[in-house]
């Protein structure tokens, strides 16, 4: 099996990752740590409650950091947490830390970190489970197995010194539910909208009454003028799938969201004007813009977008679950939101955004 690992040496803090088609493969997984002048390798269980057998899509991301992340930070980036376990370490500048015991996977899957201060260390394993937010209301029988296909388990590994837990009940959480939010969206895609200014801009250009948005975007310059004035941002026409949005608190926050292809270009990058009063916007699937003005009406999601500038990114990463026990591999997407200071010279929407085939 051709592993996906990224491991980016320039970043500030250094991540490893991949990810499966199956949790399961990795139930029996050990972090191996080795030193250059001792035979036996110390070997550490990821999973020791066995949590990983109850297979779903798993994403393993590994981070040496300063401190460690909050615990209730890394619930809204990853999810509930199932479990965790945390390791007393101590490393020398010639140490490895490899994974190993994988499922399907003969050799050991090196991390490349090099070059440590000698000296303790405690690493972090917590097993997370993230759901979209369909799944918070009453669900039919053949809803609850598509929710479980939608899930996605993240064992997030963090390496950091002994010596910063002394500080750690002084570090507070930084992220709320309304910087990430995961959910499952038609082959529509969706948009970001400034609902109530939205709605009176739509009343003033088209009129009051029951109105079809789709075909009103399709066939006048509506959608060009709302985009233009900074009231929404969409990612039309994008493969029906369960995405992650995320939008960090702040740029040291921001610093710890690992997502794939980390410190490289996201595959897609789209690019909008925000007014400068909106701070948040509505998360509306666009097959719901059919039936407006009750859409707006309606208690979406949001998602924060804080700042003062007129430029916000949605930048789209994705990551491939590959299979190691005869699963269909499937992506894992991301949409990553950034604001910016000054207007965008061009609008740039993301249109007919295909992540599965």
């Amino acid at each position: 099996m051709n592993t996906p690992i990224h491991t980016n040496q320039l970043h500030m803090n250094p991540n490893f990752g991949f990810a499966l088609a199956d949790s399961i493969v990795l139930a029996e997984a050990k972090v191996n740590i080795s030193h250059p002048e001792e035979k036996d390798a110390f070997q550490l269980e990821v999973d020791p409650g066995r949590r990983l057998k109850d297979g779903r899509k798993v994403s393993v991301i590994a981070q040496q950091l300063d401190a460690p992340i909050h615990r209730d930070d890394a619930v809204i980036i990853y999810g509930q947490e199932l479990g965790s376990v945390q390791y007393s370490v101590f490393l020398k500048p010639e140490s490895t830390i490899s994974l190993n015991s994988i499922e399907g996977i003969e050799q050991p899957v090196q991390w490349g970190w090099t070059d440590f201060a000698e000296g303790e260390y405690e690493l972090r394993i917590s097993l997370h489970r993230k759901t979209p937010r369909i799944a918070e209301g009453p669900l039919e029988p053949e809803q609850e197995a598509m929710v479980k296909y939608a899930q996605v388990v993240t064992v997030f590994i963090t390496l950091f010194p002994s010596e910063a837990i002394q500080h750690q009940s002084a570090v507070s959480s930084k992220w709320s539910r309304d910087h990430h939010v995961f959910d499952g969206y038609g082959r529509g895609g969706f948009i970001l909208a400034d609902l109530p200014r939205m709605s009176k801009r739509v009343e003033q250009l088209i009129g009051t009454g029951d109105h079809n948005l789709i075909e009103q975007f399709g066939e006048g310059d509506l959608s060009d003028n709302l985009l233009a004035e900074g009231l929404m941002a969409i990612a039309w026409g994008v493969s029906p799938w369960c995405y992650s949005l995320y939008s960090t608190p702040d740029k040291q926050a921001a610093s710890t969201l690992a997502v794939d292809k980390l410190g490289e270009d996201p595959e897609l990058r789209g690019v909008y004007r925000v007014a400068p009063a909106v701070q948040q916007l509505s998360v509306v699937p666009v097959h719901e813009l059919a039936n407006w003005p009750a859409c707006a009406e309606k208690d979406w999601p949001v998602i924060d977008v804080s700042g003062e500038g007129e430029t916000l990114y949605m930048d789209l990463h994705v990551q491939i679950c590959e299979s190691v026990n005869g699963l269909h591999e499937s992506p894992l997407p991301s949409f990553v939101l950034t604001r910016s200071q000054g207007r965008p010279e061009e609008i740039s929407p993301l249109i007919d955004v295909v992540i599965v085939d």
